[in-house]
């Protein structure tokens, strides 16, 4: 019971963890019922004598577990519902501020609003606004505006309380009233701008988007290659502030507060400091936060001459982050930053004495490079899960490549801040040329290291795979015959290697089998088609339309197996075909864009609003996209209307948007495996196909199921689930 805290805030944060994430009222009656279980066998076994203290942990888990599923049920149905359902999918008034720093990129800006008042009434709620136009806004301004809103699809924004997003569409008005809200925060927002503005000046981009992102947390200047580096290899936490970079630079304050004094109490009050201030400085990101709580209680603890216990200080802070705000453990950077330290904590030294002993080492560099090797081992292995669940990927490379490129991300920090803080200041601000030199030597080294990793073929492996649950079955089954097994340093060493060669085989196998798959996926975007063909590292957008609710899934599901988008059809700009373009163009790379206009005789480009140029064709126009060297799409317009013929290797689908004729098609082209509708076209009935998806809401499928019935073929619908198709 010496560590009741951990106990209680570790429990209470992973309950809540898995809620948010599998969110269902079935999951909480079972996690409640196995909860009440847990207590009633704690207390009904607290008889024996034997053991008692786990009889106690065993209660203690269970009504935390009870507390945690009361706590996000309860937030779930007063706090997040009514907003969602009073205020998303409709045109609202708001006056209000923004909150936080404008988000500016080439091609996009956003930025949060608090509101004072919706439609009116007094109504504090937190919008997300993205526009691809510059609305010349700045933080604290504050405004009236006009909005049409939708609930957010992204875990890390309701994390945040933000539960609603808006875009400007037809009905967006915004004015600025000409004044700010006063706020402390304003302060660390000027600062945190000006440090970005200094490393801008003083670096190339490449290495001045890595300072940023490392220092601050601002990854949206990264370019997409360094961003899927990062990714591909698992050191996204590299460039994510946490815990390790605060108590890096906490580090380097106490280094010199040492040597000016040996007081307790100014060394605890500097940390206060330092930690309040890089808090704000990073916006107050839940990791910091984490990190930050746990620095404060250790020191607080040094001023009465006390010693604070790591894993309460963890479970401290996990119930002051999720007490008011259970949604906060859908943070996955939250979720890595708990579960690596839990494993620093409790693992790191067991690691670290295994290893020294049984090597015998004397060496101090070797024993140097071994704590540092056991630190990132352990915090590895217990991000697994975390990275498994939300992102379905792992790095097998992730271990080695955390400790060769930590140390110089921490020299990076250090010189970063130097060189970002001296440059601000006209009196010292020659000072910060050494320190970015140093800086911009150190980026190029980290990115130079993480590409080498990256371009390995196994530097991520899906986790969404049968192969996956595979290895993780024989891996328990292993670990679980580790505890009969006398010989276990020979076992461990089995153990492992075989572990090792089953994920390795079997991602080699899944690669191997499914390089030439070509599948269709059609979205679920309740009005409208939104449907991409993918081959091997290849994918192609042939419509991107629908209601804006909808557009988190999409970028997620494309996001989690590609970095880049090689084509984007849009058919024509109504908004059920053409609604997501942007957003699409402003979060992938984009390589060929190509846009129906009428017009386009007369032009060459197609100036969109958010400034970004098409490719643009017009009527009565044929050409053909290589979307991979075994697929092909045909994109053909007749009389104003776009058809596209996407032949595979073995399949073909056909799609058709509202007011084709097929009448007006060439013969060749009538005959596919697949038809994708999302209304009846003239003259069905001359196509010849065997399966009809339908994509559009359920009140357009049952308006029009009589007339599907009459193709005589099988009918797919997107009204619940997107749809997969495979062409091979």
């Amino acid at each position: 019971m010496k560590r009741l805290f951990g106990l209680i805030g570790l429990t209470y944060l992973s309950v809540l963890a898995v809620v948010f994430y599998f969110y269902n009222f079935s999951l909480i009656i079972v996690l409640f019922i196995i909860s009440v279980l847990s207590i009633c066998t704690g207390f009904a076994l607290l008889i024996f004598k034997k053991c008692k203290n786990i009889f106690l942990d065993l209660i203690i888990i269970g009504i935390t577990a009870v507390c945690a599923c009361l706590s996000i049920f309860l937030y779930t149905n007063i706090v997040y519902k009514p907003v969602v359902n009073n205020y998303s999918d409709r045109e609202i008034k708001i006056g209000g501020y923004v909150c936080d720093e404008v988000i500016k990129t080439e091609n996009s800006c956003k930025c949060i609003i608090e509101t004072y008042t919706v439609n009116d009434e007094d109504k504090k709620l937190k919008i997300l606004l993205v526009s691809y136009a510059d609305l010349g806004l700045n933080h604290f301004d504050k405004i009236n505006a006009v909005v049409n809103t939708f609930k957010v699809p992204d875990s890390s924004l309701k994390s945040k309380g933000i539960f609603l997003r808006a875009y400007p569409i037809d009905g967006f008005t915004i004015e600025k009233t000409g004044d700010r809200q006063p706020s402390v925060y304003s302060f660390a927002v000027d600062l945190r701008l000006a440090m970005k503005k200094a490393l801008d000046c003083l670096l190339p981009e490449d290495y001045s988007s890595l300072c940023k992102a490392v220092l601050l947390g601002d990854k949206q200047s990264l370019s997409y290659d360094i961003r899927n580096d990062f990714t591909v290899t698992g050191t996204s936490f590299l460039i994510v502030v946490s815990g390790m970079h605060l108590a890096i630079i906490t580090a380097f304050v106490l280094f010199f507060i040492r040597k000016i004094t040996h007081s307790r109490y100014i060394r605890a009050v500097s940390v206060f400091v330092t930690v309040t201030a890089f808090m704000a400085l990073t916006g107050f990101a839940s990791s910091i936060i984490r990190a930050g709580i746990m620095l404060i209680i250790t020191y607080g603890a040094s001023i009465a001459l006390r010693r604070a216990d790591p894993l309460n200080s963890l479970g401290i802070s996990a119930i002051i982050l999720t007490l008011f705000n259970p949604y906060a453990a859908g943070d996955a950077g939250l979720l890595l930053s708990f579960a690596a330290t839990a494993g620093i904590i409790l693992w790191s030294q067991n690691i670290y004495n295994y290893i020294v002993s049984f090597l015998k080492l004397k060496n101090k560099f070797l024993i140097t490079n071994v704590r540092m090797l056991s630190v990132s081992l352990s915090a590895s292995i217990w991000i697994v899960p975390i990275t498994v669940m939300v992102f379905n990927k792992v790095s097998p490379f992730v271990v080695i490549v955390s400790v060769i490129a930590e140390s110089f991300v921490s020299v990076l920090i250090i010189c970063s801040l130097l060189a970002s803080l001296f440059y601000i200041f006209p009196l010292v601000s020659f000072l910060a040329y050494p320190f970015a030199l140093a800086a911009g030597l150190v980026s190029k080294l980290v990115l130079f290291i993480i590409s080498i990793f990256s371009a390995f073929s196994y530097s991520s492996i899906n986790t969404d795979k049968f192969y996956f649950y595979v290895w993780l079955a024989v891996t328990i089954v292993l670990t679980a015959a580790g505890f009969i097994i006398k010989e276990k340093k020979f076992y461990i060493k089995c153990a492992v290697t075989a572990s090792f060669i089953i994920l390795i085989g079997g991602w080699s196998i899944f690669s191997f089998v499914t390089a030439d798959d070509i599948s269709l996926t059609v979205y679920s975007v309740n009005n409208g088609v939104s449907a991409a063909v993918s081959s091997g590292k290849n994918i192609t957008v042939i419509s991107c339309g629908g209601s804006n609710d909808a557009v988190g899934e999409i970028t997620e599901d494309i996001e989690s197996n590609f970095i880049k988008i090689d084509n984007i059809v849009v058919p024509n700009m109504k908004h059920k075909y053409s609604a997501y373009q942007s957003i699409l163009i402003n979060e992938f790379d984009a390589a060929n864009v190509l846009v129906y206009d009428k017009d386009s005789r007369m032009q060459k480009l197609l100036y969109d609003y958010d400034g970004r140029s098409r490719f643009v064709f017009g009527d009565n126009i044929h050409f053909k996209l290589h979307i991979s060297d075994s697929v092909t799409d045909d994109v053909i317009n007749i009389n104003g209307v776009t058809y596209q013929y996407v032949k595979g290797k073995g399949k073909s689908m056909l799609f058709v948007p509202s007011g084709g004729k097929i009448a007006d098609l060439p013969e060749k082209y009538r005959k596919a495996d697949y038809l994708l509708i999302d209304s009846i076209p003239d003259n069905v009935d001359l196509l010849n196909c065997r399966t009809v998806v339908f994509s559009g809401n359920i009140k357009r499928y049952n308006s029009i199921y009589n007339d599907l019935k009459k193709l005589d073929c099988k009918i797919l619908k997107t009204t619940d689930e997107k749809v997969i198709l495979s062409l091979n």
